[in-house]
């Protein structure tokens, strides 16, 4: 006759067997599960980061510089017309940083550090903060203090200015102006 014994013994070392296993493939499973979860957030973080500095971005219009300074007449003071580029979110621009480049002369300027040296007006929009240019239709006018910024010489005659504005999501625009071929003093000039 057969025994009956020994194979109820090998039958439940089989099912712990069996039962260990799949408690090993589901702690394993979870583990992944997890790490590809963290995976995909840190991918969708980092797609939206790069979108951001692409598209968050300032449109540069229109420049004037000002030359209120005499003998020799240079221009002192430039207004430079600003709106969100093409499929931008909206943008503080006292939290934007500047680059003015004057013949060798550079400096970064940072918007909501350099009040002094920047001022911004609104001329087009409905914004209550006049900083934040929120909508495609919104136009500032931010003028810079040529004079009053350390380390970047007056523009003088048929100087090259390079002008940056780096939004604060790291979207740059940048613009090279150049100054009329003669600058008389208490007069404005397109830069273009």
């Amino acid at each position: 006759m057969f025994s009956t014994a020994s194979r109820g013994q090998v039958g439940i070392g089989t099912l712990i067997v069996f039962i260990a296993m799949v408690l090993v493939a589901a702690i394993a499973a979870g583990v992944l599960i997890n790490t590809a979860g963290l995976l995909q957030a840190q991918a969708q973080s980092t797609g939206e980061e790069t979108t951001a500095q692409v598209s968050d971005r300032i449109a540069i219009g229109e420049a004037v510089g000002y030359s209120t300074s005499s003998s020799p007449a240079k221009i002192d003071t430039i207004n430079i017309t600003m709106r969100l580029a093409a499929g931008a979110d909206p943008i503080n621009l006292s939290k934007a940083s500047y680059t003015i480049d004057t013949d060798g002369s550079a400096r970064v300027i940072q918007g909501n550090e350099d009040y002094n040296n920047i001022e911004f007006y609104q001329v087009q929009g409905l914004n209550n903060k006049p900083e934040i240019l929120a909508k495609q239709e919104d136009l500032m006018a931010v003028e810079f203090d040529i004079d009053s910024i350390q380390g970047i010489d007056p523009i003088e005659d048929g100087d090259d200015v390079t002008f940056i504005v780096q939004a604060p999501a790291g979207g740059s625009t940048y613009a090279t102006l150049r100054a009329p071929g003669r600058i008389d003093t208490d007069e404005s000039y397109i830069l273009s």
